[in-house]
């Protein structure tokens, strides 16, 4: 499987998760949550609470929109992709005015238009982003929109959903204000945990806001922590706890060189087989996903079905105008050398398969040079 998510579970993470129930009230219980919740804020670079939810990562978009602000606020909403149109289409949902920010597809927003909106709106409450689209595989600068607006009444919430674990990611020393991300990406977990680290300014606001939710209150959740208020998935935050352990013993820092060794390897893979980038800035394409459009005359819809059907492979296309032209070819998680060799081996037999023209084992020779440069200095995850 390649997709920017879910991932790949590692076996350790699938049996810790099939343990025996425990009751989630119980000391032992409590004890697993006190271990999980003082570890879990050095992977978002916060000294602050991490808040579990059981949810997708949707849900915890949807949390931050309903904690963060009231009916008839506005907000700024940089559009640059799929999930960038869906934290607006969440803000208009909660009666909010959204301005968007919009960036074609493929690109990052740009810094001047951020400040340009701002300054036309200055009663503005917030700004929404996501960090790393897996629709487009292109990232926002997080960082210089975190420092712009950390002196500024407005509260910097980030979709780090697909971004956390697989880049730099520092939510106190960028200013970030609510962070979101979910279990199914850099955790290398199944679906169904999403998390929200919220700052010191966060909660002046929160303090004066009645949110328009019950379930996804932060305040209830701050009440109950470092418990869950309602009943948790405890056999998800079992395979939390391993997943928690697996990454420290590669160490952070590993952990994002990795994810960039594996994503410039995967770009060269593609650009062997005759793919073009579809994100032309280099310092902004995706550790978590590689975006690519296809030959003339290649239907990507067609090798993604081959891919699946003959050689058990999952891969992703493009959304939108893109379907049929482009390949998303996800490697976040526990991805290392070898699972990026099966991919592009898996790839190079469906393109034969439909009478591509392409040299064999081109892609493989991409690859493996940037594998050997990197293998000395970054220690590649068991799985």
């Amino acid at each position: 499987m390649a997709t920017p998510g879910p991932t790949y579970v590692p076996q350790e993470i699938l049996l810790s998760g099939a343990q025996e129930l425990i009751h989630h009230r119980s000391p032992h219980m409590e004890e697993v949550m006190k271990e999980v919740n003082e570890r879990l804020p050095v992977l978002f670079g916060t000294t602050q609470e991490v808040f579990i939810m059981l949810s997708s990562g949707t849900g915890a978009m949807e949390a931050a929109v309903a904690n963060c602000f009231q009916e008839k606020d506005k907000v700024l909403v940089v559009s640059n992709g799929y999930f960038g149109e869906r934290f607006a289409d969440i803000a208009r949902v909660y009666g909010i005015e959204t301005v968007e920010i919009v960036s074609p597809w493929g690109t990052s927003v740009d810094m001047h238009d951020i400040e340009k909106a701002y300054y036309e709106n200055l009663d503005v409450k917030g700004i929404l982003v996501v960090y790393s689209e897996t629709s487009t595989g292109v990232t926002n600068n997080v960082e210089e929109i975190g420092k712009f607006f950390r002196d500024k009444n407005v509260l910097v919430v980030v979709d780090a959903i697909s971004g956390l674990l697989s880049h730099d990611f520092q939510m106190d020393a960028w200013g970030v204000d609510v962070a979101l991300a979910a279990s199914h990406k850099g955790f290398m977990m199944p679906p169904g945990l999403a998390f929200a680290a919220i700052s010191k300014k966060a909660w002046l606001r929160l303090e004066h806001i009645n949110p328009k939710t019950y379930y996804f209150s932060f305040k209830r959740f701050k009440k109950f922590y470092p418990m869950s208020p309602s009943s948790p998935g405890v056999s998800l935050i079992f395979a939390l706890r391993t997943s928690i352990e697996m990454l420290m013993r590669e160490g952070i820092e590993s952990c994002y060189q990795r994810h960039q060794m594996i994503a410039e390897a995967t770009q060269k893979g593609l650009e062997a087989l005759g793919f073009e980038l579809f994100v032309a800035d280099s310092k902004r394409r995706s550790n978590t996903v590689t975006t690519a459009i296809a030959p003339p005359g290649l239907d990507t819809s067609r090798l993604i079905k081959i891919l699946s059907s003959q050689y058990g492979m999952t891969i992703t296309g493009g959304q939108g105008e893109f379907k049929g032209k482009m390949l998303r070819v996800g490697h976040i998680g526990s991805v290392d050398s070898l699972d990026l060799f099966t991919v592009f081996g898996a790839i190079e037999l469906a393109l034969t398969d439909m009478g591509l023209a392409f040299t064999k084992g081109s892609s493989a020779a991409a690859i493996q040079p940037i594998m050997q440069r990197g293998a000395s200095g970054v220690e590649i995850i068991s799985t």
